[in-house]
């Protein structure tokens, strides 16, 4: 597993605080659908840090539309 970077960091202590939120506005008694709301953000900033650390490392994905440059660097590769 690799190391955390700060961004890491900050993602998961945002969606461990507001999973927290998400917890503290649930009443049974009130019929208030806040805790919905909450735990929708969480859910978007969970995917959102799954595929920040599925997609982002060194051999990230860059978009060059030129197809030569691609060429170019894929035979520098193979020799």
């Amino acid at each position: 597993m690799a190391v955390a970077t700060t961004r890491h960091r900050i993602e998961i202590s945002l969606i461990l605080f507001l999973s927290l939120v998400a917890f503290a506005s649930h009443h049974m008694g009130t019929g208030s659908t806040a805790w919905l709301q909450w735990t929708t953000i969480v859910i978007f900033l969970f995917f959102g840090y799954v595929f920040d650390v599925a997609f982002t490392d060194s051999n990230m994905f860059m978009f060059d539309p030129d197809a030569d440059n691609w060429r170019r660097k894929t035979e520098a590769v193979r020799q």
